[in-house]
C-alpha cells in the first residue's frame, strides 16, 4: 500500500474511533453527570417536591434532546451506502499460484472506499461480521458464500430501511493486461458490473449499471470493462442478491495481480460516481 493510500486508510481508521467510541462515551458522560445533578437537586430540595419534578422533567427533556441530536449526526446510525464483501480472502497484489496471499485484501479496499465516499459527504456502513463464520455455522460451501452475504446485507436493509445502495466489492481473476488501462500515464484497474440474469427483475439491475457504467467512461475512458450478465451456473450464483433491489450491485476491481496503486487510483472514480449517482437519486 503507498503512502498516501494508507494515510488515507488511518485518516478513516482513526475518525471511525472517533465517531463510534470517543464521542459516544462523551454523550453517555454528560447523560450521567446531568442524572446526577438532577437527583442532587431532588435531594436538596426536599421540601419543593412538586417543584423538583417539574425542574426534573424540564432536565429530562432536554437531555432527550440532545442525545437524539448527538446520535442522529452520526454517519453508523444513518448510512446511505452498505458495503460488503462476498469473498473476504480476494487479495491484491497476490500471484496467480498464491492468490490469498498478496498485498492487499478486497476487505481493505472497502474500507478505502468508504473513505473516499464519507470524503463526498456519503455515509457508509461497512459489514463487519464475517461470511466464513456464517458458511461454517450451516456448514455450507464455499459456493454459498453469496448466500451466507445476503443473510447480513438483509438483516442491514430491515435495520437501516433509509439506506440507498448497496455495493458487493471483488477483485477479478483474469488476466492482468485485460485488468488495467493507462490514462493520461497512469494505471487503473479496470472496473466491471456483474448483473445476475437469474434475478427476476434484472432489467432493472442492469439499468442501474449501465449508468454507472456510462458515467465512470466519460471521467476515464477505458475504465470500466462494461457488464458481465451471469447466470446460474457451477461456480456462479445468478442472482447476487440483486432480487432485493436494483441498487445492489456487484462491483469487480482489477485482477489477481493489480497493484494497491492500480485499484486505489480506481477506487477514487469508483466513489466520485457513486456519489453523483446517490445524489442524483434524491434531486441533489
Amino acid at each position: 500500500m503507498d503512502e498516501l493510500t494508507r494515510a488515507r486508510y488511518e485518516e478513516w481508521k482513526r475518525n471511525r474511533i472517533r465517531k463510534r467510541v470517543i464521542i459516544p462515551g462523551i454523550g453517555a458522560l454528560c447523560v450521567l453527570i446531568s442524572l446526577i445533578l438532577v437527583v442532587v437537586f431532588r435531594i436538596i430540595n426536599v421540601e419543593g417536591i412538586e417543584e423538583s419534578s417539574i425542574e426534573e422533567s424540564t432536565v429530562l427533556k432536554s437531555i432527550i434532546k440532545v442525545e437524539y441530536e448527538h446520535e442522529y449526526v452520526l454517519i453508523e446510525d444513518h448510512p446511505i451506502v452498505y458495503l460488503f464483501n462476498s469473498h473476504p480472502h480476494e487479495m491484491i497484489g497476490s500471484t496467480y499460484d498464491n492468490q490469498f496471499v498478496g498485498d492487499m485484501s478486497i476487505v481493505e479496499l472497502t474500507h478505502i472506499l468508504a473513505n473516499f465516499l464519507e470524503f463526498h459527504g456519503i455515509a457508509t456502513l461497512i459489514e463487519d461480521r464475517c461470511v466464513d463464520a456464517r458458511l461454517r455455522e450451516n456448514n455450507w460451501e464455499f459456493y454459498m458464500s453469496y448466500y451466507a452475504a445476503r443473510y447480513y446485507l438483509v438483516d442491514a436493509m430491515q435495520r437501516y430501511p433509509n439506506m440507498e445502495f448497496f455495493v458487493d466489492l471483488h477483485r477479478d481473476g483474469i488476466p492482468h493486461e485485460y485488468a488495467t488501462v493507462e490514462i493520461n500515464g497512469a494505471n487503473y484497474a479496470r472496473i466491471l458490473f456483474v448483473i445476475g440474469t437469474d434475478n427476476p427483475y434484472y432489467e432493472a439491475s442492469r439499468e442501474v449499471a449501465r449508468q454507472l457504467d456510462e458515467m465512470l467512461e466519460e471521467r476515464k475512458p477505458g475504465i470500466s470493462r462494461s457488464i458481465f450478465y451471469s447466470g446460474d451456473s457451477p461456480g456462479r450464483d445468478g442472482v447476487y442478491s440483486q432480487d432485493l433491489s436494483p441498487m445492489v450491485q456487484l462491483i469487480e476491481i482489477g485482477t489477481i495481480t493489480s497493484t494497491v496503486e492500480e485499484v486505489s487510483r480506481s477506487v477514487e472514480i469508483l466513489a466520485e460516481v457513486l456519489a453523483e449517482y446517490i445524489l442524483s437519486l434524491n434531486g441533489e
